[in-house]
């Protein structure tokens, strides 16, 4: 199994335009026909919206072969959710509420494998790596982090 590409990364790095949307509704229902609806990107807000870690990975799934990317707002700059959203097949974040250099290399640092990063390595149990199904991903996944 091939590693995931990160389409909005690879967008934002040849200045192609993207057009999206925000997802406000913890609903499977409305995830799959927002994924359907032909935009480049879809975020999930959780930081203003009433998700959590299960309802947005129910969210992950409905949307996985529409062909949109996916972007998650976390509610808060937390490491250990940093960690589980990863995990959970999340590769595009937009981390509310970081206001220092500090924080902002926290949060890099949380999206990274080990050296370069403090992401905890737990690839049999994430969906990320599709349960270690997913060639080299220890290896690959820090490049389609954004």
């Amino acid at each position: 199994m091939e590693m995931p590409k990160n389409k909005f990364k690879a967008g934002l790095q040849s200045d192609k335009v993207q057009y999206g949307l925000w997802n406000g509704i913890a609903d499977g229902y409305a995830a799959e026909i927002l994924a359907g609806s032909g935009f480049d990107w879809i975020l999930i807000d959780g930081e203003h919206a009433p998700f959590d870690l299960r309802s947005i990975i129910l969210q992950l799934q409905a949307m996985s072969n529409h062909g949109s990317s996916v972007l998650v707002r976390p509610p808060k700059g937390d490491p250990v959710l940093i960690k589980q959203l990863l995990d959970a097949g999340v590769q595009s974040l937009l981390v509310p509420m970081i206001d220092t250099k500090e924080q902002a290399e926290l949060m890099a640092k949380s999206m990274h494998y080990p050296p370069k990063g403090i992401r905890g390595v737990g690839t049999a149990l994430a969906r990320a790596s599709q349960w270690n199904r997913i060639d080299g991903y220890f290896d690959k996944a820090g490049d389609e982090m954004c």
